[in-house]
């Protein structure tokens, strides 16, 4: 069965902490990567596998910047080369392992898994917020859920789902969500905004702001699709009188395999700069958050699992983003393996 994610995209591989002098493991889109930082700084991403029998070559050992098999002491260089092997004098000309395109904007490691022909023509997404603005702080978290990525991206592209799974977080006056006010789409992204009437704030959003909890105010949440690998979502909170309170949850979707998501959740505020005590409770708000909806995703994903023929869900108005999204990515992957399948036809020709 083919997966139904694209290759040809920059995902995230890990956090910029994570990444260090130490051999880092992990799996990405079901290939087995290895992480490391050179002496210079700039990151390393190869496959992890010993070219002679298999052994990961994260279970070895740096010496220097070269990576050090932990089976028969192979060594590699961090352009993949295999550069020595011990137990004789030559080298076999041309062996090497794959290595990977890698891009490092903070706090996240992109790495592209696709043709390497294509990466220099499509830069990591960026966010603009960060890019431009200042004034922000931001806390980061590296989670894992048992669920396909699409899961994810359907998930949190219709909120609907708060008067059910987080009440505590509806402000006290609004009962049902209000249709969206925009959609816009573009050939691989798609995005939503949504205004509430003015209502008092939320319990937390009086705790993170330090606004009376009567304070009146209406809320703008925007969210996109920005591509397969990365969802952002921009929360307003906008006080009749007073300075609007701004929220961004970015959430890198990285596909471990078909039923499993490395999730890099970074949290950004730009109010409260410095205060420990609102990052804490925003970070723990949002981990509970997170890990409350990966109990629901992981279900569905059993479930889905346990189906022997597939079937069509229905879809409603509130999903509309949602579908338009799987369908960009879907048209992705129907992209790569339609010119896969050519070049075999011409190749076989």
């Amino acid at each position: 069965m083919r997966s139904n994610y694209p290759f040809n995209c920059w995902y995230v591989a890990a956090t910029t902490d994570e990444v260090g002098e130490s051999l880092l493991a992990r799996r990405l889109l079901d290939k087995p990567v290895l992480l490391y930082r050179r002496g210079s700084g700039d990151v390393v991403a190869m496959e992890d596998r010993c070219i002679h029998r298999a052994y990961p070559l994260s279970e070895g050992r740096r010496d220097g910047d070269r990576v050090v098999c932990g089976y028969h002491g192979f060594a590699y260089d961090p352009d993949g080369c295999l550069a020595d092997v011990p137990s004789q004098e030559n080298v076999p000309p041309g062996a090497r392992v794959g290595t990977y395109p890698v891009y490092e904007q903070s706090p996240f490691v992109w790495i592209w898994l696709g043709d390497p022909g294509v990466a220099a023509l499509r830069p990591p997404p960026r966010v603009p917020w960060y890019a431009d603005g200042t004034g922000w702080e931001s806390t980061t978290e590296v989670l894992r859920v048992e669920a396909n990525y699409l899961l994810l991206h359907e998930h949190y592209l219709d909120l609907t789902d708060v008067f059910v799974m987080h009440p505590e977080v509806v402000p006290p006056d609004i009962e049902v969500l209000p249709q969206l006010d925009e959609v816009e789409v573009s050939e691989r992204s798609v995005s939503y905004t949504r205004t509430t009437p003015p209502s008092r704030l939320a319990p937390w959003e009086a705790e993170i702001t330090g606004l009376p909890s009567e304070t009146t105010g209406s809320r703008r949440e925007e969210g996109t699709f920005v591509s397969p690998a990365l969802h952002v979502q921009h929360y307003v909170i906008a006080p009749e009188t007073g300075k609007s309170h701004e929220l961004l949850r970015i959430q890198g979707f990285t596909p471990q395999s078909p039923g499993v998501t490395h999730v890099f959740l970074q949290m950004g505020r730009n109010f409260a700069s410095g205060d420990a005590r609102v990052a804490d409770f925003l970070r723990a708000m949002f981990h509970e958050w997170a890990v409350r909806d990966f109990v629901v995703l992981e279900t569905i994903q059993r479930r889905l699992g346990e189906e022997t023929v597939p079937r069509r869900d229905i879809n409603v108005k509130a999903d509309r983003v949602a579908v338009r999204a799987r369908r960009i990515a879907m048209e992705m992957v129907d992209e790569e393996t339609g010119r896969f399948t050519l070049n075999r036809i011409l190749a076989s020709s």
